[in-house]
């Protein structure tokens, strides 16, 4: 039981200094995120997992972010890989982290994630918005000040909208985490009263005969 105590000490201490490093990250890089996908997939024990996202204007701006929605030490690594076959991009050995790059190469950009060091499959959360760049830019001049102050509070209402619902499915994968872990400690605290049993049972025993060998000397 010790080992489990221990280890779920060390997940949390892992999990707020990874926290923090998010928290700076999503500040930076993440203002304003608005994914055009959130999916859900399996990686594999040792396997791994390509999305492929087509370019074809540049520069584009490509950002999201991915997480184990559970409390594990296991981790798994981003990479990035350009149409030209080279990675320009990666983030390794990671339970959860943001990803900010620019794409400036026309063609299909690998997003890999791979699951090696782990010794079972992983589930992962990914998010990720690509920015259009042939939108039109709007030039601040051009707003309003009224107008501006109405895209504001949009888009912070954004920002909550989705940090919430990340939230929300980390928590989820939690609870299943907690779950998991209650069963083991049930199934440990099991063994440990059968164990405790068998040696009173094996203690009453040798007192009983001791006695009895006793009364015949």
């Amino acid at each position: 039981m010790f080992p489990i105590l221990l280890s779920l000490i060390t997940l949390s201490w892992c999990s707020i200094e990874e926290t923090k490093e998010i928290m700076q990250d999503w500040d930076k890089y993440m203002r304003g995120f608005l994914p055009d996908d959130m999916i859900s997939f399996q990686i594999e024990k040792g396997g791994e997992e390509i999305f492929i996202e087509t370019i074809k204007k540049i520069p584009t701006n490509i950002r999201g972010t991915f997480f184990i929605p559970i409390y594990t030490m296991d981790t798994i690594d981003f990479k990035v890989i350009d149409p030209s076959g080279s990675m320009i991009y990666a983030k390794m050995m990671k339970k959860e982290a943001v990803f900010n790059f620019n794409a400036t190469e026309k063609g299909d950009y690998q997003l890999i994630f791979q699951n090696k060091r782990a010794k079972e499959a992983k589930v992962v959360q990914f998010a990720i918005d690509v920015a259009k760049s042939d939108k039109e830019e709007i030039e601040q001049n051009d707003i309003d000040p009224i107008e501006d102050g109405v895209q504001g509070v949009l888009q912070k209402i954004r920002d909550v909208f989705y940090s919430t619902k990340l939230n929300e499915l980390k928590s989820k994968g939690a609870l299943a985490d907690v779950q998991k872990i209650n069963k083991q400690l049930m199934v440990l605290t099991f063994i440990e009263t059968v164990a405790i049993c068998g040696v009173t049972a094996w203690q009453v025993y040798y007192i009983k005969k001791l006695l009895n060998d006793r009364r015949l000397v």
